[in-house]
């Protein structure tokens, strides 16, 4: 074998052990070993004088591989290479005798520079290791002859013998500086090694930047260690006054040694911060309430926090190696996985789960991307929050929420049927005590009617919401009626505030020519009666209120509603339709114009509101004008093909069951009425009855039950319900099933209930 140093390299991956191969070979015998344990085969036939070694091996690591070569022969110099580093593993590889420690990627020069040095180190390290003392020696030797020594020439080359001499006691002795990270391990280390082999009486590293009081002499040392500007401390060797007194040029070497210990109380601080800082993050790991879970790249569990414990109900022991996967459900876990990389690092979701003991639980999950040293994932840090307690407390607050809702709405109602039954008590009160006047009564049984029917559109609109009944088809209206009809039902509230409270109020009604317009006039009607109200309560000093119908631009006609009242301000404006906002504290829902708002967009069209404090305030809406509907047939004409018959009629309530029974006698037909079910099964026989009306929600026995038996005993009869309750979808579809002719929605107009009864009759044969 030639006389060129030999170098060993060891790394698992080919790539880089080629690489290095190539870049030593010019200048060095090199040999490679693709693992610990072929390295170590290797030693024994290629005597190495340097070894370059990956850290990241499999099977055998760096750490292990490099404790086995210094056994064998601590004189092989090694440097340690990887692609990461930590001070853990600075301190592992320098402690076990590492020359160096390269990290990926570094230069062509920082590797030939690293390898001349190590060679270096070992060149001149041979047959002197473990002859500190010997050094020692020498060093006081060459200082003694120095002093005697005339000849300048010879003084300087001792001097320089001197020097390298001293280097090498620094070198020697600050070995262990760089490896030792405990300060107190540290300077017990340093100042045994100044006693040991320098044969000091007393040596000490005292931290601190006040000096010690000891003053130095012709036996005694001290020497500041001094980091960027700052005393660190002092070091102080001292002899007895009866032995040896310390020659000057150990004084050199003691500052020499003082500048390495200021670079090793740095690093040992800064590695005790790092140590500190691990343990807080550690310490916050355990500590944190959601759960911490590391994920390695095949998607097993590595990482798991006591907070994990808990919630999942698995101890760290059966949660590690497990798969993550399996404490989840398959989505969207499987998706946000997928989803996890450099440009998209983080992926969160809400997911259900059970713990180890079937209990259910709602999860926040957030998922991190945690980057490899190639790029790729190196797996994945999952944050699991439990929900459950919060998802319930919501759920309660939801339910809160909806009955605080369903009181508000309810709150609602009662103000409409207050209005309503305002004007009905009003105008019965007004014909009771003038009943010879033909004009009040006449006014008066038009605007109960109309009353009535706002109160029973509104129980639609009610039920509608609760999807218990069918929508109705539009019919045209004529808008100018619509008002006149919502202010006759007004007309009592404004005079009472005229009357009895002394307010001067003014009308003034400006009805243009508008065409026919589509639509449901109850609702309608409920809108101007909500706006008019509005506006007399916004004039509690009395004031003027302008209503006003036009055609707009040839597709729409336009109501306005204007009062001189108080205004609003611009926050107030904007909220004016938000449900449940009210500005009338107590005696306000916060539901009128909210609800007249939604009547006019399901009539597609637009309410808006203008007003300044002070300056009144204006509602403009906006309907598209429709189609005058083709001539329907009525019931007031030919009545030859009407038919006649024996009804059966049933409702449990006595004043129901008695204006249906006007209804139907003065339309000619034989009635029979009875207040239960019961009773009505005991009455009815076969052919008996040529149709059955009968309420559904009946106490004892419903209406349904009724049909049913009736169905058992005579499969032909008609048979019609009649509810004020509403059915759902599913009632409707069980209509159907039994053959159930029609379905009425109290309260019913003689005319719908007459128009019902002919169609069920005609539909059984004579």
């Amino acid at each position: 074998m030639s006389g060129r140093p030999r170098v060993l390299v060891v790394d698992d991956e080919m790539g880089p052990r080629e690489s290095l191969r190539m870049i030593l070979k010019p200048r060095y015998e090199i040999a490679t070993a693709d693992s610990g344990e072929a390295a170590l085969k290797t030693l024994g036939t290629f005597h190495p004088d340097l070894i370059f070694m990956d850290i990241k091996m499999p099977q055998m690591d760096g750490i292990e591989l490099l404790r086995r070569i210094k056994g064998a022969d601590p004189s092989i110099e090694v440097v340690m290479i990887t692609a990461y580093a930590s001070l853990e593993t600075v301190k592992n590889a320098l402690t076990h005798g590492a020359f160096e420690y390269l990290i990926k990627p570094f230069s062509r020069q920082d590797l030939e520079e690293t390898a001349r040095r190590a060679l270096a180190r070992r060149q001149t390290e041979i047959g002197t290791r473990n002859q500190l003392t010997a050094l020692v020696d020498e060093m006081r030797t060459l200082a003694t002859k120095t002093r005697g020594l005339e000849e300048e020439a010879r003084r300087e080359q001792l001097e320089q013998s001197l020097r390298v001499t001293q280097l090498s006691i620094l070198r020697e002795i600050s070995r262990g500086l760089l490896g030792q990270l405990d300060l107190r391990q540290l300077t017990s280390a340093i100042t045994d090694q100044l006693k040991d082999a320098l044969g000091y009486d007393e040596a000490a590293i005292r931290l601190g930047a006040a000096p010690p009081a000891d003053a130095p002499g012709s036996t005694r040392i001290v020497c500041p260690i001094r980091d960027e500007g700052s005393t660190l401390g002092y070091l102080l060797v001292a002899n007895r006054a009866a032995t040896r007194p310390i020659d000057p040029r150990e004084r050199e070497l003691l500052e020499m040694l003082s500048d390495y210990l200021a670079i090793a109380i740095r690093n040992s601080r800064l590695y005790g911060e790092v140590a500190d800082t691990k343990q807080y993050l550690e310490q916050l790991i355990v500590s944190a309430g959601d759960a911490i879970i590391s994920v390695d790249g095949e998607g097993n569990i590595r990482g798991w926090n006591p907070a994990a414990a808990h919630i999942f109900g698995l101890g760290a022991a059966q949660a590690q190696g497990q798969a993550f996967a399996s404490l989840l459900p398959p989505e969207p876990y499987r998706t946000a996985r997928a989803g996890l990389s450099g440009e998209n690092p983080v992926r969160a979701f809400d997911v259900g789960a059970k713990r180890a003991d079937g209990r259910a639980l709602n999860l926040a999950v957030t998922l991190s991307f945690l980057p490899g040293r190639d790029g790729g994932s190196d797996g994945m840090l999952a944050i699991v929050r439990d929900m459950t307690a919060q998802r319930e407390i919501e759920a309660q607050m939801h339910q809160s929420e909806r009955l605080t809702a369903l009181g508000q709405m309810a709150g609602g109602i009662a103000h409409d049927f207050n209005n309503l039954l305002q004007a009905i008590l009003g105008y019965a009160q007004l014909m009771a005590r003038s009943p010879g006047n033909t004009d009040v009564v006449r006014r008066g049984l038009d605007v109960i009617e109309k009353a009535a029917n706002s109160g029973a559109e509104t129980v639609r609109r009610i039920q509608k919401f609760a999807r218990l009944r069918p929508d109705e088809p539009f019919v045209s209206m004529d808008l100018n009626q619509v008002i006149r009809d919502s202010l006759a039902i007004t007309r009592p509230r404004w005079e009472e505030k005229k009357v009895k409270g002394g307010v001067p109020l003014q009308l003034e009604l400006e009805l243009g020519p508008v065409p026919v317009v589509m639509g449901r006039p109850a609702e309608l009607n409920e809108v101007i009666t909500n706006l008019v109200l509005n506006a007399i309560d916004a004039m509690p000093r009395g004031g003027t209120l302008r209503l006003r119908t036009r055609l707009g631009d040839h597709r729409h006609a336009i109501i306005t509603v204007a009062d001189t009242g108080m205004g609003m301000t611009e926050e107030v404006r904007k909220r004016v339709f938000d449900p449940f906002f009210t500005t009338k504290g107590e005696e306000g829902t916060g539901l009128g114009l909210s609800v007249s708002h939604s009547i006019v967009e399901r009539h597609g069209g637009d309410l808006r509101v203008d007003s300044r404090p002070g300056e009144g305030t204006t509602f403009t809406i906006s309907l598209p004008i429709g189609m005058t509907p083709t001539a329907e047939s009525t019931t007031g004409g030919d009545t030859g093909g009407e038919r006649k018959g024996r009804i059966l009629l049933v409702d449990n309530d006595p004043q129901v069951l008695s204006i249906l029974g006007e209804m139907l006698k003065d339309a000619g037909h034989h009635v029979l009425p009875v207040s239960s079910g019961p009773e009505a099964l005991r009455i009815f026989v076969p052919s008996g009855f040529d149709l059955v009306i009968t309420n559904v929600g009946m106490p004892e026995m419903s209406g349904w039950d009724v049909a049913e038996r009736l169905r058992a005993g005579d499969p032909h009869v008609p048979v019609i319900f009649i509810t004020g309750w509403g059915l759902q979808e599913e009632d409707q579809a069980r209509c159907r099933r039994l053959g159930i002719s029609a379905l009425l929605f109290k309260p019913v107009s003689p005319q719908q209930l007459h128009q019902t009864v002919q169609s069920a009759l005609t539909s059984r044969p004579r």
